[in-house]
């Protein structure tokens, strides 16, 4: 297994954690002590040492611990304290005989310094763990701060194109006025037009807008469409469940409508576009399934499908499935969404 660059540096802290604290240790116990030096018994000694240490905070605290069975850990921790104090007493008189005390005095010596070895691998494994949690959290913050950059540049990208919006809508109104008298069928364009327009421009409440909106959007580009080319355009759409009081994220639907029309060939009768919206407990079903064109296609001036794909992503991380099936001659996009 190879190791990334972090996790050798927290290795190399360890070992030299370690040497630093084997050095302390002997240094003392030389000094105070005029017993014979054994090494292969302090190498022995201290690995048990280590055992105790990341046994407890590699896999006790985080697998038993952490998972909220206490006393469970409570249980394991004693028993893993007896098994090192019996290892203990076991090594120190089986190489160190003369040296060692009685065989109860060093039992409740060996416990003790194994309840010192428990206690250090807890504190460390508790600090890397608020470590972690403030490292994510962090993180987290980090990724909010860039989506609300991205939302920020988004809308000032949106006001810079936005071309007047009074002015349009006043020279709209006054088309339409002067359209009627002469073909009604062009003021009806002229006039979905400017509620397409005024959907696309006005204010949201909190990024969303009602469903109801966003339904009524659908039908005035399907309605424009179908005047643009007298209709003949071959359209199935259908609403079921309520569409009130719910809110969504604007603009998402018609991206999949608009890409029906950019691709799809829409004048065969034995083949309409379909599109299916089902509400059923403020879960979104949509579905658009089309017959793909072979001439010229639409140019769409929509977000697009990639587009949308990221702003449902940031908006509804978890909450919604997006599959696209791209067959030889159909085309269908299915989405589901919790509201």
């Amino acid at each position: 297994m190879q190791l990334h660059r972090p996790q050798v540096r927290l290795l190399l802290f360890h070992c030299l954690a370690w040497v630093a604290f084997i050095i302390y240790e002997q240094s003392i116990i030389l000094a105070t002590n005029s017993q014979t030096f054994n090494w292969t018994f302090v190498l022995l000694n201290y690995a048990l040492n280590a055992a105790l240490f990341y046994s407890n905070s590699g896999l006790l605290l985080p697998r038993v611990y952490a998972r909220r069975h206490g006393g469970w850990y409570l249980l394991a921790a004693l028993g893993l304290l007896a098994g090192y104090a019996l290892l203990r007493t076991g090594l120190t008189e089986y190489m160190l005989p003369t040296a060692a005390p009685t065989p109860r005095s060093l039992w409740f010596a060996s416990v003790y310094r194994g309840t010192f070895f428990l206690f250090a691998s807890a504190g460390y494994w508790f600090a890397r763990s608020t470590i972690a949690l403030e490292v994510q959290k962090r993180q987290q913050e980090e990724q909010l701060r860039l989506a609300e950059r991205s939302l920020l540049e988004a809308n000032l990208a949106f006001l810079r194109n936005q071309i007047n919006p009074h002015f349009l809508f006043n020279s709209l109104n006054f088309l339409y006025a002067q359209v009627y008298p002469h073909s009604a069928s062009a003021a009806k364009g002229i006039l979905l037009l400017s509620e397409t327009m005024r959907y696309a421009l006005h204010e949201d409440v909190n990024g969303k807008v009602m469903l109801a909106q966003e339904v009524k959007h659908l039908r005035n580009y399907i309605e424009i469409n179908q005047l643009r080319f007298n209709n003949k355009l071959q359209i199935d759409f259908s609403v079921e469940g309520s569409t009130h009081f719910l809110l969504i994220l604007p603009l998402v639907l018609i991206t999949f409508v608009e890409n029906c029309f950019k691709h799809g060939e829409l004048a065969d009768p034995a083949h309409p576009l379909a599109i299916r919206l089902t509400v059923v407990q403020n879960q979104l079903t949509f579905l658009t399934h089309n017959k793909k064109r072979n001439g010229p296609k639409e140019k769409s001036t929509g977000i697009g499908l990639a587009n949308t794909r990221k702003r449902l992503a940031l908006i509804y991380p978890g909450r919604h499935t997006l599959t696209t099936t791209d067959e030889p001659e159909f085309y269908t996009c299915h989405l589901t969404l919790d509201l």
